[in-house]
């Protein structure tokens, strides 16, 4: 198996906020903004085709913490997570729609999703009607991926990636992926631009041929090294 291919778009920098202490509002407003700006990014370079895409969310100068951001939002909007989610009995969800929670005419929404460790029973799908930007909070997991579409897949063509705090992934409408919490609990914030309720069924779709993480082939051992990319300072 292939990880997912880490080298690719530059879709340049956007700043979340220039301040280190902000209010829940504010950080949500800012996050949320950052993550549909990178969205239309990805829509305009992929000619909105299925893409997905990996990166580090990290704070640049003192006291800036992505932490913060979260905590801030946390405690300003509690998240009541309900199980199932997607039909996932390990899998817990709460959804915080960002026209009430800011107060403007918006059609996109922000999801809390924790999946209890030894989740690897949500099966591969799509969803075709909303792009997303996940922001990974706490703990470990996998992002698994395929380049296939929901019609002619059929299990072979599948990449994984690695997920830990402060990791941010992507990916446009249509995209087949899964996630899975195999050791630990996984804890990531999922923006939906825009928001298709839960309960609808364009929500997400199902291909014919059914794959679940416990299927895919074993991710190899764990390893520690340094990312590939990196930022030449001088």
């Amino acid at each position: 198996m292939d990880r997912l291919d880490q080298s690719g778009v530059i879709l340049g920098r956007v700043v979340f906020n220039h301040q280190c202490r902000v209010s829940g509002r504010e950080a949500l407003s800012d996050l949320v903004d950052a993550a549909a700006d990178y969205l239309q990014r990805l829509g305009r370079r992929c000619d909105a085709g299925r893409a997905a895409l990996i990166s580090r969310v990290r704070g640049t100068g003192p006291g800036a913490s992505f932490g913060n951001f979260i905590a801030a939002i946390e405690n300003e909007f509690p998240f009541a997570l309900q199980s199932p989610f997607e039909e996932c009995a390990t899998a817990a969800g709460a959804v915080l729609p960002l026209g009430a929670a800011l107060g403007q005419e918006r059609d996109d929404a922000l999801l809390k999703l924790r999946f209890e460790a030894g989740s690897v029973d949500l099966p591969m799908h799509a969803h075709e009607h909303s792009a997303r930007f996940i922001f990974a909070v706490s703990g470990r997991g996998f992002f698994h991926v395929s380049s296939q579409s929901v019609d002619s897949f059929d299990g072979r063509d599948i990449r994984y990636v690695p997920i830990r705090p402060r990791d941010a992934l992507m990916f446009m409408p249509g995209t087949m992926h899964t996630f899975s919490a195999p050791n630990e609990p996984l804890v990531l914030f999922s923006y939906h631009a825009p928001y298709v309720p839960l309960d609808d069924p364009r929500q997400y779709t199902l291909p014919t041929e059914r794959v679940y993480p416990m299927q895919i082939p074993d991710v190899p051992p764990g390893q520690v090294a340094c990312d590939p990319a990196w930022s030449v300072l001088n």
